[in-house]
């Protein structure tokens, strides 16, 4: 049994808190939780914003489609008269007379273009990086493709069935998507914008259908 007095200290040491090496290992665990926490939620904002990247994306590779289908058709005459790797001619009528298109590509601001025959070039689609063409030709009368061409002209051997498009869209995106590896896109680093794939078919109407 302890004196009064020695019972006092002890008592008073017991109720003194925390010691240095116990406070010291608090705010190492505490620093380590935040650390750990950080590291959470920077990855679930990064998983986030490539949803969000991967959405917009799709909405944009549907609409240029449908945006570049819709400018090949109502086509009269001899129909798709010219192509090449990234240029398209066409008859299509306006304002009752069948009228000459001609389709390219300007890679300086990005935008896929259109001129009528005796008109000035306009843009009709923008934020496309890159744009090629591929011609799916019969030539033997068969009424099937057996050759894929990067040229075509009409009023030879070779019947045009379909012209496969393949372009490169870009899409704002943020910059924390810098270090993301997917083969969904490939990060442009000049411009800070992914580069997604879009290709599609376009099937022109021939003598077989």
């Amino acid at each position: 049994m302890c004196k009064a007095p020695s019972c006092s200290v002890m008592a008073h040491n017991k109720e003194a808190g925390f010691t240095l090496l116990e406070m010291t290992l608090s705010m190492g665990m505490a620093a380590l939780m935040m650390t750990a926490i950080t590291a959470s939620l920077m990855q679930f904002n990064q998983h986030k914003q490539v949803a969000q990247t991967l959405v917009k994306a799709g909405s944009q590779a549907q609409l240029a489609a449908a945006q570049v289908l819709k400018n090949w058709t109502i086509l009269c005459g001899e129909g798709v008269v010219l192509g090449s790797e990234s240029t398209l001619g066409v008859m299509r009528l306006y304002q009752g007379n069948c009228v000459s298109y001609e389709y390219g590509h300007n890679a300086n601001t990005h935008n896929l273009t259109r001129r009528r025959a005796g008109g000035r070039r306009a843009s009709f689609l923008a934020q496309v990086q890159s744009y090629g063409l591929y011609y799916g030709v019969d030539s033997n009368a068969d009424c099937g493709i057996d050759q894929w061409l990067r040229e075509y002209r009409a009023g030879g051997v070779n019947k045009l069935h379909q012209v496969r498009v393949v372009m490169q869209l870009r899409t704002d995106a943020s910059p924390q998507l810098r270090s993301v590896s997917t083969s969904k896109w490939v990060w442009h680093k000049e411009d800070d914008v992914v580069l997604s794939p879009v290709s599609f078919i376009w099937r022109v109407p021939h003598d077989c259908e």
